[in-house]
């Protein structure tokens, strides 16, 4: 269960319970754009068999609005920057979140990965109608900190990422039953520089400067200090 804040003509709570969540990779509209994710992860040792754009579902229960999620000790973990779609009936939501995955057994199973630690979402949204006029022109930016100096990790327009009618049309025909309660996780862009980092400080950012607004969100990834390696 998601506690939640529509930001538009006011505000207002949304409690949203998540019954279904996928996560998209590999969604840019163009091949370059595509072909440039896949290969920064293959500079990683990670392949993929699935077709493009890739659909990996994900346990309910694994999405938090926290602003730290705990990792593994010594695990190579990292998250990237994504638009994040909340189906509620006929009404869409949209805000940023982060995939934060485990990139050594990313290289054995994507899908595994994925599960391992939690989707993060920020706890802010806004109705999809609200900015769907102009949707090509939101920015997802992501910072991580490296050598304790703040860096611009991923930025792009959305028009880069395919729009959400595509999106959902495209998990609708993966998906039993209608997709009331559904949590569609983008895919994300490629990184600045083509290199994964691994940083414990994740900073994530969809901006509207059509009206003049921004949802952010920052977490750490934290690993475990009470069991000896």
């Amino acid at each position: 269960m998601l506690e939640l804040i529509i930001e538009g003509d006011g505000t207002r709570k949304l409690t949203f319970k998540v019954l279904k969540m996928i996560n998209a990779g590999f969604t840019g509209r163009g091949p370059g754009e595509v072909q440039k994710h896949i290969d920064e992860l293959r500079k990683h040792g990670v392949t993929t068999s699935q077709g493009i754009p890739a659909f990996y579902p994900m346990l309910p229960d694994r999405i938090t609005t926290s602003e730290r999620i705990k990792v593994l000790p010594d695990s190579k973990d990292s998250g990237e920057v994504e638009y994040v779609l909340l189906l509620d009936g006929d009404n869409i939501y949209v805000t940023v979140g982060s995939d934060h995955t485990d990139r050594e057994l990313e290289k054995h199973s994507i899908l595994m990965s994925k599960q391992i630690y939690f989707n993060v979402i920020a706890p802010k949204v806004w109705r999809y109608e609200d900015v769907k006029g102009h949707w090509d022109d939101l920015i997802l930016r992501a910072w991580v900190e490296e050598n304790g100096q703040r860096q611009l990790y991923q930025e792009g327009k959305l028009g880069k990422i395919i729009r959400p009618e595509e999106l959902i049309e495209k998990v609708q025909s993966r998906v039993t039953g209608d997709l009331r309660g559904t949590v569609i996780y983008s895919g994300t862009l490629p990184t600045i520089g083509g290199g994964l980092c691994f940083s414990s400080r994740f900073e994530m950012e969809l901006i509207d400067e059509h009206v003049g607004r921004a949802i952010r969100h920052v977490y750490s990834a934290e690993p475990i200090a009470w069991f000896k390696c």
